[in-house]
């Protein structure tokens, strides 16, 4: 057998009392009784009820019940104001814009003030441990108040003022519940969206999936999206030509904003009248970290209301999502874009190598090693040995003007117009100078040109003649340490429509050596600025005379590294070394 429920003590003690109210014969006795029974019954109604409004009427209808008043209305505590909270009976015009100070403590002169603002004839204080949560006010009634009908009222404020403040406290946690679940449901629509957006293989998909989304949450049937002086998606938006073209002509000016803004604040008088003909009433600039993807406008909303502080919470956070997804895509696209850069960079940085000596000329009685180092994956420097009739063979090295992909072609030219002239067997080095520029000239931009050096060898004398066109002067190291510089030539090929030349001419003897290089060895830099130049140069070939080619090479490139230390090479390097055994 379940037991049954257990009454308030209050209901109890009303159950008690009220026989006796029949049974006694003095008037005053029984009215007194019978505001006992009442302030039971109140106490016993106040316990079941937690609902704010309930509590509020049930104070009103039982102290004009029982003082009989015109009209009761309650004042509540809020942001240091006693405002309306109530009211029954006679109205007046003025109740609602009522707005009372708080006291330090009620005195007569205060209580005075109160009575005259609001008409009251009674006001009494709802307090809860010495902290004022309201005022129950009074209206006039047939005979003044006595002492009776205010130590009912006192009686009345003091059960009552703990549950007003336990109701509104009920009532502030329910609509926290309610604003808390409201947010768990955006942040659950929110991830939904976002999962969404990054799942989206192309930005229309992010735009149509934004525009989907804020116009479902604060239900407009208008809305469109601006990014890059673009209409990239709209719906509901009567746009006419020319319409288009002045908002396409001023989508930089929503795309800056640093947040989202009503049409009617924005500060600029000619945009607000823009998307206000539009029917526009809410900005939303598309932003991720420093980055603007445009901006988000949004119509007015079915229900006539602006958008509250969550609904544009919810849409800044669905913007900053989509901006993020449209970053992501921006990079992917670079990420694959940078991959094909590459791939192609270095396929044709084999072609190019491909283009370059596999290994060193097999000249009987001589040591020839050269190496080129590009800075970028690519580069504009060339070197080349060709065999020519009898024991005679070109020694060439050439630097193109500028670096990467620009410089590799004209290098490229330059390779196939040197083998192209080379088939011609009677061919001098000044003739193959003059032609050589007159196909660079013709062929390329005004300011592209090429530095050589062209070198002829018979390897069974040792004569060298030679042609500088405007390169870095190679070194002559002789057996005895003497430094020649084989400077005669002529200018810089493919810079002017003619040149003329001057061919220079040394006798190698066994033991001399000769150090062939473009300007990334000897104008590389040291991290204090200072250049590596020609002396390093001659100091270390002129200790490293009489060992194989390979190795002074390897040692030259090895001293300008450590040189140029953390900076590294910033010019194409390319070093050919010629020694007579």
């Amino acid at each position: 057998m379940m037991p049954t429920e257990r009454k308030p003590t209050s209901y109890r003690y009303q159950q008690a009392l009220a026989p006796l109210v029949t049974r006694i014969e003095h008037p005053a006795l029984r009215k007194r009784l019978s505001e006992v029974l009442t302030l039971l019954d109140f106490n016993s109604t106040l316990n079941r009820s937690m609902e704010l409004s309930q509590i509020l009427d049930l104070v009103l209808f039982v102290s004009m019940g029982e003082t009989r008043a015109s009209w009761a209305g309650i004042l509540l505590r809020d942001d240091e104001r006693l405002r309306p909270a109530a009211r029954r009976g006679a109205s007046d015009a003025a109740w609602l814009g009522l707005a009372l100070p708080i006291p330090s403590e009620m005195d007569e002169a205060w209580t005075q003030e109160v009575m005259r603002q609001t008409k009251a004839r009674l006001v009494m204080p709802l307090s809860k441990s010495d902290r004022l949560v309201g005022l129950l006010l009074l209206g006039e009634r047939a005979e003044p108040y006595g002492d009776e009908e205010t130590m009912f009222a006192e009686a009345l404020c003091v059960s009552a003022a703990a549950s007003i403040d336990n109701g509104r406290i009920y009532e502030e946690l329910r609509e926290l519940n309610q604003r808390l679940s409201f947010k768990v449901y955006q942040l659950n629509s929110l991830f939904d969206i976002t999962r969404e957006l990054n799942r989206s293989p192309d930005a229309s998909r992010v735009y149509e999936v934004l525009l989907t989304s804020a116009m479902g949450h604060v239900l407009t049937t208008r809305a469109l999206v601006l990014e890059k002086g673009s209409v990239v998606v709209e719906r509901g938006v009567p746009l006419e030509p020319e319409g288009r073209r002045d908002l396409e002509r001023v989508s930089a000016y929503f795309g800056s904003l640093s947040d989202d803004s009503r049409v009617e604040n924005l500060d600029d008088e000619s945009m607000r009248t823009l998307v206000a003909s539009l029917g526009i009433d809410l900005v939303v600039p598309l932003r991720s970290g420093d980055v603007s993807h445009g901006a988000l406008l949004l119509g007015p909303r079915a229900s006539g209301k602006p958008p509250g502080d969550e609904d544009r919470e919810f849409l800044r956070a669905l913007a900053s999502q989509a901006a993020s997804a449209l970053d992501n895509l921006r990079l992917t696209r670079e990420w694959i874009e940078k991959q094909k850069i590459e791939k192609e960079m270095a396929l044709a940085r084999e072609i190019q190598r491909g283009l370059l000596p596999d290994g060193e000329p097999d000249i009987p009685g001589w040591d020839i090693a050269a190496i080129n180092i590009p800075c970028l994956t690519v580069g504009g420097d060339y070197f080349d040995y060709l065999k020519r009739e009898g024991s005679k063979h070109w020694l060439v090295i050439a630097d193109v003007s500028g670096k990467g992909t620009g410089a590799a072609l004209l290098m490229a030219s330059v390779h196939a117009a040197l083998h192209a002239l080379a088939g011609i067997g009677d061919l001098t080095l000044d003739a193959l100078s003059v032609r050589l520029n007159e196909i660079v000239y013709e062929n390329t931009e005004l300011n592209r040109y090429v530095t050589a050096f062209f070198a002829s060898l018979d390897a069974t004398t040792g004569e060298l003649n030679f042609i500088n066109a405007g390169h870095c002067y190679p070194l002559l190291v002789r057996q005895g340490g003497e430094v020649e510089r084989l400077v005669e030539g002529a200018p810089v090929i493919g810079l002017l429509p003619e040149i003329r030349t001057r061919q220079g001419r040394v006798f190698l003897e066994p033991g001399d050596l000769v150090v062939m290089f473009t300007d990334g060895l000897s104008e590389t830099r040291s991290p204090e600025g200072e250049e590596f130049e020609d002396e390093r140069i001659i100091d270390l070939a002129t200790r490293l005379r009489g060992r194989p080619s390979r190795e002074i090479v390897a040692q030259l490139v090895s001293r300008v590294r450590v040189f140029a230390a953390d900076a590294g090479l910033t010019d194409d390097l390319t070093l050919m070394v010629v020694q007579r055994n």
